[in-house]
């Protein structure tokens, strides 16, 4: 199990079986058969963990409602513009450095910048201009860079928002998705809830 104490790894029991990320290589694995059930005996008890680097919010709960706001408001061609050019910045920091980086720098930027959660209609500007622009640039298969860049806009406004990125097994699939308190900023409630949360920063 050596590379199981890694600090860098992140597991979730789903569907049964257990599904590791490793955050400094920027994959997801299985183990076999007989490691699984050696693993499940070793971690009793525990369906989740997070390495100490990106502890798991005490705060954070399941998701179980969508906001309202996603759906809500006008057309700003100023806050469309800020959202796809906050993700493409976002896309370059993904492809230039490692996912442990990426995970790290939103941490640092996010930090400083956070100091309410009331203020609920410049959230509603930013979710909804993140809905406006999946018009004008496909959000398939963007969903990390997407989620990022939506949490770091909301940070610039003072808004505390988590990443969540989740899993599925049989098939394999992952997800991630934005969220304030029970409420998912992003997606969809249905769609979300397929998915195993296995880091949540």
């Amino acid at each position: 199990m050596t590379e199981l104490s890694n600090s860098d790894i992140a597991w979730a029991e789903c569907s049964g079986r257990f599904v590791f990320l490793d955050i400094a290589q920027d994959r997801y694995f299985q183990l076999s058969a007989p490691r699984e059930e050696a693993f499940r005996a070793q971690v009793e008890g525990q369906d989740w963990y997070q390495p100490t680097a990106f502890p798991r919010p005490p705060e954070w709960t399941r998701p179980r409602i969508v906001s309202p706001e996603i759906h809500e408001g006008p057309f700003r061609l100023a806050s469309v513009s800020a959202a796809i050019w906050t993700q493409r910045r976002v896309e370059r920091r993904i492809e230039a450095r490692s996912f442990r980086e990426v995970l790290l720098e939103l941490k640092r930027l996010k930090g400083p910048l956070v100091t309410s959660d009331t203020s609920e209609t410049e959230r509603a500007i930013e979710l909804r201009a993140f809905e406006h622009a999946r018009l004008l640039r496909s959000a398939a298969d963007r969903c990390l860079p997407r989620s990022i860049a939506l949490s770091l806009r909301l940070a610039r406004r003072g808004i505390h928002a988590h990443i969540v990125i989740g899993v599925r097994s049989d098939p394999f699939g992952a997800h991630c998705w934005v969220q304030h308190g029970e409420a998912v900023l992003n997606d969809t409630a249905e769609e979300v809830l397929r998915y195993t949360p296995i880091l949540v920063v």
